[in-house]
């Protein structure tokens, strides 16, 4: 069975009161290897999926630095002129991470 190529993994986010993605925490894929996880905003992570990059939500494996438990896919939503971060199958009118890990 093929494995999914993917470029990063979502594995945590922080949200404001409105449930929008404020800052979210990845790790990127560089071949076979994995970066340590750094926090992008927002807008970043938008842009990175518009660009043509796939990230999935997930987590790393215990002691295991580049192999991780993945879920869904990341999507970027347009809907009434604004981009909108989903998970799952979802179309909305808001970002739906409800999903992902909380930090």
């Amino acid at each position: 069975m093929a494995r999914n190529k993917f470029d990063g993994i979502l594995a945590a986010v922080r949200v404001n009161g409105d449930g929008g993605l404020e800052i979210a925490r990845i790790f990127e894929r560089h071949g076979v290897i994995f970066t340590d996880h750094f926090l992008v905003d927002r807008d970043n992570l938008i842009k990175r999926i518009k660009g043509g990059q796939k990230f999935l939500t997930g987590k790393r494996q215990y002691k295991m630095g580049s192999r991780f438990d993945t879920g869904e896919e990341v999507r970027v939503v347009s809907s009434q002129g604004k981009d909108y971060l989903v998970v799952g199958a979802v179309d909305a009118d808001r970002d739906q991470l409800q999903l992902v890990p909380r930090f």
